[in-house]
């Protein structure tokens, strides 16, 4: 039984489908980015150096349709306390959270709501935050359905890392809470 879901969704023009790093996209639907090259299905190891990439950038961000958007010190504040309104009003119980500078790693304990359901209306709370007409975040998103309390211990390390190992301080939102054994019975 999913006891929890580890959703990633990020923003826009800031991972595209056939970025060195790997995606899990099935396809490159931008005519002038497929010429830059197929998709690299799933996590590409080892991965790329950074001259590599900031080549694919710098080649790929011109075929975009706007100006990739990227979340920064000032903005994340912003989209964290957005996400906490709605997790609060949906009366969901978020388990971790890292608002990364081009993504996000959210693990919230299983509701009646579907995750999907629950990362649209995350996006669309983000976005009314940053006063933004366009979103600043992409189609979809990847799902983990966590289904133990060793996969879900494991996940919330895994976020819990994520922007040290960027180099962004330890966050700390007031929607994630501690999740006991009983909260995931």
């Amino acid at each position: 039984m999913v006891i929890a879901y580890h959703a990633i969704f990020t923003t826009y023009g800031t991972w595209l489908p056939n970025d060195p790093r790997g995606s899990y996209s099935k396809a490159v639907y931008n005519e002038e980015l497929q010429a830059l090259g197929d998709v690299l299905y799933g996590r590409q190891m080892p991965q790329p150096d950074g001259h590599t990439l900031r080549r694919f950038r710098t080649v790929a961000v011109p075929t975009l349709s706007r100006p990739p958007y990227y979340i920064n010190d000032a903005t994340r504040p912003l989209v964290g306390a957005a996400f906490g309104e709605e997790i609060d009003a949906r009366g969901l119980k978020g388990a971790e959270c890292a608002i990364m500078n081009d993504h996000v790693h959210i693990i919230l304990l299983r509701s009646t709501y579907r995750i999907e359901y629950l990362v649209n209306q995350l996006k669309g709370a983000g976005t009314r935050a940053l006063g933004k007409t366009l979103t600043p975040w992409t189609r979809g998103g990847w799902k983990v359905f966590l289904d133990d309390t060793g996969g879900l211990a494991a996940a919330i390390e895994y976020v819990r890392a994520n922007p040290p190992a960027a180099g962004l301080p330890p966050q700390h939102w007031d929607f994630v809470k501690l999740v006991t054994y009983d909260d995931v019975l």
